[in-house]
């Protein structure tokens, strides 16, 4: 089935689906478990790159239950399709629907940014080569990111081994002075005549004040840098064990199980969002 085929048949089933809002046929209660079985066939057909089948099924689906959902589920399969204005056109009519979820406005507007950016392009009249220079090759332009920007490829390695390098220098630091601070006490504590008031130590008290107060200040500053380096080396550890994310992902499904009124009360529908 050709592209233009497909677009003309989903405005086909649209139109039909707006037309079912007559009094009459709303009174009919929505049949929910016919509306899954088609978004799960659309779902398989999807992940089987069949988009054209997809689009029947989810557009089949929306004429019995206009959940926006599936408006989002045509716009990615035009958008696998390469056919942009279609795309765009169903991301609008998902981001105009009431009920889309907070989640789904976020993705949808962020592809619809990459796909206006390549229509832009796409319309921009091509440069001529200089004519005294060859016409450079271009390389082939990288599909649009439709899931996020994903972080480069071992980032957070370096950002590990950068804390690792920090909280050791700073727990060696801390160590070194907090081993300052005991050998002052130790100077005080282990001065002849120390605690015995008849005997005279070799110490005045001036110099004992002196070495206690230096004493506390090396422990406390040591005891700060040892904790803020392990802090440091505990943090690397938990990096390093972090899994690299690679550009090419592939994305997942999105699963939502609401709540819409209906003739007999409520009724549950599940849907999928790609």
């Amino acid at each position: 089935m050709t592209l233009s085929r497909t677009r003309l048949l989903a405005a086909l089933l649209l139109a039909a689906a707006s037309l079912r809002a007559a009094p009459a046929a709303a009174e009919e209660p929505a049949d929910a478990a016919r509306v899954t079985e088609l978004n799960e066939a659309g779902a398989r057909y999807y992940r089987e790159k069949n988009y054209h089948r997809a689009i029947e099924k989810f557009i089949e689906a929306y004429a019995i239950d206009h959940d926006p959902n599936l408006l989002f589920n045509v716009a990615r399969c035009y958008e696998e399709l390469g056919d942009t204005r279609a795309a765009i056109e169903k991301y609008t009519a998902y981001l105009n629907a009431p009920g889309a979820d907070a989640a789904g406005r976020l993705r949808a507007d962020q592809s619809l940014r990459a796909l206006r950016a390549l229509q832009k392009q796409a319309a921009a009249p091509p440069r001529a080569p200089a004519a005294d220079t060859p016409a450079a090759t271009t390389e082939a332009a990288a599909p649009a990111d439709r899931g996020g920007a994903a972080p480069a490829s071992g980032g957070h390695r370096v950002l590990a081994w950068s804390a690792l390098a920090a909280g050791a220098l700073l727990a060696a630091g801390g160590g070194v002075a907090f081993t300052l601070g005991m050998r002052d006490h130790d100077r005080v504590t282990n001065a002849p005549g120390y605690g015995d008031p008849n005997a005279v130590s070799s110490l005045t008290l001036a110099e004992a004040r002196d070495l206690s107060a230096s004493g506390d200040q090396k422990k406390l500053a040591g005891g700060i840098a040892l904790g803020i380096g392990g802090a440091l080396v505990a943090t690397s550890i938990v990096l390093f064990m972090l899994p690299n994310r690679s550009e090419g992902a592939a994305s997942t499904g999105t699963f939502a199980l609401g709540w819409a009124p209906g003739a007999g009360g409520l009724r549950a529908s599940w849907m999928m969002r790609f």
